[in-house]
């Protein structure tokens, strides 16, 4: 509804019911459920960790799958997918963010190399970060 067919509606409204009909509209759009504020929060938690994955991964590769780089980068890996799977429980809007780093997570798991998980972690980054 526009704003302008909004205030012709208020105005035939008696002062009562358009006083109520205010505040529940200002009630609605202003403030965020304690559900979307919480997938917030887990999302910028998660976005923390996909910017921690980033600069790991923007460093030298060591050659020896079992170097501590790749324990860390999958470490953030993970914390970010559980954030945003966090994130997608609280507010469906961000479950593409969280399908999309739960198959990077998925991706290195299997092929035990991050040429493949590494373009869908900068699409997750791209999605909501």
């Amino acid at each position: 509804m526009t704003s302008r067919r909004q205030l012709i509606l208020r105005l035939s409204l008696p002062l009562p019911l358009l006083l109520a009909s205010t505040l529940s509209l200002a009630a609605c759009s202003s403030t965020p459920s304690k559900a979307t504020v919480a997938a917030r929060e887990f999302a910028k938690s998660a976005c923390a960790s996909l910017q921690q994955l980033t600069d790991q991964l923007a460093r030298p590769r060591p050659s020896n799958l079992t170097d501590p780089y790749y324990q860390a980068a999958e470490q953030y890996l993970n914390t970010a997918t559980n954030r945003a799977a966090d994130a997608a429980q609280q507010d469906h809007g961000y479950q593409e963010f969280a399908d999309t780093l739960h198959r990077a997570a998925e991706t290195w798991q299997v092929t035990f190399t991050l040429d493949e998980a590494e373009p869908l972690i900068q699409q997750a980054r791209k999605e909501k970060c």
